[in-house]
């Protein structure tokens, strides 16, 4: 594993040429600031309101504005498109950013509900192009060293595996809280929560099945979680829970795994950048790793820019992005709500 105080380059890299669908804040805290540090082209934003792209362009260094999505799509001279629109919107635009010929990556959740994904996964392949979802925190390396925590023995036997995801509530009128827009805590943040426990699975035997759920709905809307817990399995019985809220007294992006020689402890897996603190080792007296605050999004940029390019592999494969989103209708279903609306994206045109 490269240091990870610093940034790695194991390769020559040739700067991607990058398109923005949306003037969105996370983009802002998100891909621009790791393509200005890597050197990477932000060719042109678009925006519904072309007023407002010309505004962000000018504010976050792109070479220039589009007047729409589609004209940016056409683009020749942009290579890869991020997709950091509402969620509903995502694998629409995702299809429509592959049928351009671009590679694309999109923000997470990559779609509304595992029917949609499957159906952008169809899309996608034999296309030669990368399809990616933006779950950053799998590349740095503090996510990296969890895995090797695990592959060590050092814990001993696993006993249980906590994972919160939480965050204070947005206000009223945020997109988030909108079931048409397909918002809810789970995707916003308990999807975190449960790709993490997916991306866990190789030590345990495989992915977690969802045993219960339970929900607490917004007055507004029953059907919008406002908080969500559930409690799965790996196939090998090891117990995990999770629990998702965007209506907390405090962000929390936790892991906690406790077995019988130890522990492992990660008070911010999602955002290391904040706290890059892993505590492992017996219960009274954990030793601290500190594994960098190089940004997430970061070594993100990094493995997509390499993807495309040929060079390896994106970590976050589109099957286990399947997997994270059935997942995730399979908590809503348990929960007594329903997984969030959204028709597949139809066949490639």
């Amino acid at each position: 594993m490269s240091s990870p105080l610093t940034r790695p380059n194991p390769i020559p890299r040739r700067p991607l040429r990058l398109g923005v669908l949306g003037a969105a804040r996370i983009a802002s805290r998100s891909l621009i600031p790791a393509a200005q540090t890597a050197g990477d082209v932000l060719v042109a934003v678009a925006a519904r309101d072309p007023r407002r792209a010309r505004d962000y362009a000018t504010e976050h260094g792109f070479l220039r504005a589009e007047n729409d999505y589609a004209a940016l799509l056409r683009s020749p001279d942009i290579e890869a498109i991020y997709v950091p629109l509402v969620n509903s919107e995502h694998a629409e635009w995702a299809a429509r950013a592959l049928d351009a010929g671009k590679h694309v990556l999109v923000e997470k959740p990559i779609a509304a509900n595992s029917a949609q994904l499957e159906s952008l996964a169809a899309r996608a392949s034999g296309s030669g192009l990368v399809l990616a979802e933006a779950f950053h925190y799998a590349m740095h390396p503090l996510w990296l060293r969890v895995h090797e925590v695990l592959a060590s023995g050092e814990l001993g036997r696993i006993q249980s595996v906590t994972i919160r995801s939480e965050i204070p509530a947005p206000d009223d009128a945020d997109p988030r809280w909108s079931l048409d827009l397909a918002g809810g805590s789970v995707m916003d943040v308990g999807c975190y929560a449960l790709h993490a426990a997916e991306n866990l699975g190789s030590h345990f035997g495989g992915s977690p099945r969802l045993i219960a759920a339970t929900a607490l709905g917004r007055p507004e809307d029953a059907e919008v979680d406002r908080s969500l817990t559930a409690n799965l399995a790996f196939p090998d019985g090891t117990p995990v829970r999770i629990t998702s809220s965007m209506d907390a007294a405090d962000m929390e992006f936790s892991l906690r795994i406790v077995g019988s020689a130890g522990v492992l402890e990660a008070p911010d897996f999602v955002l290391p950048q904040l706290d890059d603190r892993l505590l492992i080792g017996p219960l009274d007296a954990p030793r601290t790793e500190h594994l960098g605050t190089v940004p997430s999004f970061d070594y993100q940029l990094d493995a997509f820019r390499a993807a495309v390019r040929g060079h390896a592999a994106f970590p976050v494969s589109v099957a286990e992005s399947v997997r994270t989103l059935a997942l995730i209708d399979a908590a809503y279903r348990a929960a007594g709500l329903a997984p969030r609306p959204g028709d597949p994206v139809g066949a490639r045109v």
